[in-house]
């Protein structure tokens, strides 16, 4: 049994890993969300991920994912503390808070970071890795006691071409995380390493006053690693 782990708001990435895993066959599936509490204090001059909402039919947005779910055939519960979920298995995170202990130790709970580990972790992963000169990847891992470290799944690097915009990567970077988020799935039989987190701090949002130079970086960073 597959399990998403999100929220009750219509959310970008829910929607795509959802749609994704009907995509490659996967029948079994629940979504177990709680609600969504985020009240947005920070606005980022440049906004690089995909708009979290997804179209609906009126009367489908009422429902949310719930419609969603019951459309694609899986389950769908709503639930106010993860403690609640009785049942052992696989998990996706889509949108989670901050998940308990003794759930974390009896699941097996798969993340993609859109940050080559352990280089860039904690927030706007992407950006930072642009602005510092650092590979720009993706990390599927499981989640353990380390936040954006731990044992490894798969980690990629993401191509950037010398014609790339700033926004087409990004773009590239997440369909990667969900296509990599989905593709976990089978790779856990594989070997895996751990990797620490080391020196490499948690990221916070990036201020404004690095974003004015970002666009900058991304040609400097194009003309020295891009590809053909």
């Amino acid at each position: 049994m597959i399990n998403i782990l999100t929220y009750t708001a219509l959310h970008r990435k829910t929607y795509d890993t959802m749609c994704s895993l009907k995509a490659n066959g996967y029948k079994d599936v629940n979504i177990w969300m709680k609600k969504y509490s985020y009240t947005k204090t920070f606005t980022p001059l440049i906004e690089h991920r995909p708009e979290t909402n997804f179209y609906l039919s009126p009367l489908n947005q009422e429902i949310g994912v719930r419609a969603l779910a019951n459309n694609l055939g899986f389950n769908c519960y709503e639930i106010e503390d993860y403690n609640e979920i009785a049942s052992n298995g696989i998990y996706l995170i889509c949108g989670a808070g901050i998940l308990p202990r003794e759930f974390v130790e009896r699941n097996v709970i798969i993340n993609t970071h859109p940050g080559f580990i352990p280089n860039v972790r904690g927030l706007d992963a992407f950006k930072w890795a642009i602005y510092e000169g650092l590979p720009v990847g993706v990390t599927s891992h499981l989640i353990g006691e380390e936040i954006d470290a731990g044992e490894i799944i798969e980690r990629k690097v993401v191509p950037i071409y010398k014609n790339d915009t700033f926004y087409r990567v990004a773009q590239r970077v997440y369909e990667t995380e969900i296509a990599m988020l989905v593709n976990a799935i089978e790779l856990l039989a594989n070997p895996r390493d751990y990797i620490s987190a080391g020196d490499n701090i948690i990221r916070k949002r990036m201020p404004h006053a690095y974003e004015v130079e970002l666009l900058y970086k991304f040609e400097q960073y194009k003309e020295k690693w891009g590809v053909e």
